[in-house]
């Protein structure tokens, strides 16, 4: 694993334990911002206020816990087929991230039930965008802002 990724994954929360522990770590965290990414998409594309309410309260269990609606998806759909490629718990700076990923999906939820575009569309492209980025190249940016909020330790992402 290069060193930036293996910075980009501290900074996301997990430890130097998780990389050494997870097989194949960089590929299977890539997963819950990809298909938080994809199933925002989908609630974009059908233009459903129900989804995305629905799709945003899912994603707050990620936000109060150490597993994701995502991951929960992942352990019992593909992971049933691949059970040695586990995703690991996240910590403060990915529930945060489902925290905003939630927020901005019941705004969007909201913008479109109320019929106003603005609020409808640009937090939903805001989440979706930001998620799909983390999923091509592990930086994530609510795990930046997380720990620039939090003035996270700055020796803690060195490889």
């Amino acid at each position: 694993m290069k060193d930036i990724t293996k910075k980009l994954i501290l900074m996301q929360g997990y430890s130097d334990s998780d990389i050494r522990n997870y097989k194949n770590i960089d590929i299977v965290i890539r997963w819950t911002p990809l298909t938080c990414s994809l199933l925002g998409a989908a609630g974009v594309l059908l233009r459903s206020p129900a989804y995305l309410l629905i799709l945003g309260l899912l994603t707050t269990i990620g936000a109060l816990t150490s597993r994701s609606f995502y991951d929960y998806l992942y352990r019992y759909s593909f992971g049933l087929l691949f059970s040695s490629l586990k995703i690991p718990k996240h910590g403060p700076a990915r529930r945060f991230g489902c925290a905003i990923g939630s927020l901005l999906y019941v705004l969007s939820a909201s913008g479109f039930y109320f019929h106003n575009n603005y609020l409808a569309y640009i937090p939903a492209v805001v989440i979706i965008t930001l998620a799909f980025i983390a999923a091509v190249t592990q930086w994530c940016f609510a795990s930046t802002l997380y720990n620039i909020i939090f003035k996270k330790d700055k020796n803690c992402c060195e490889p």
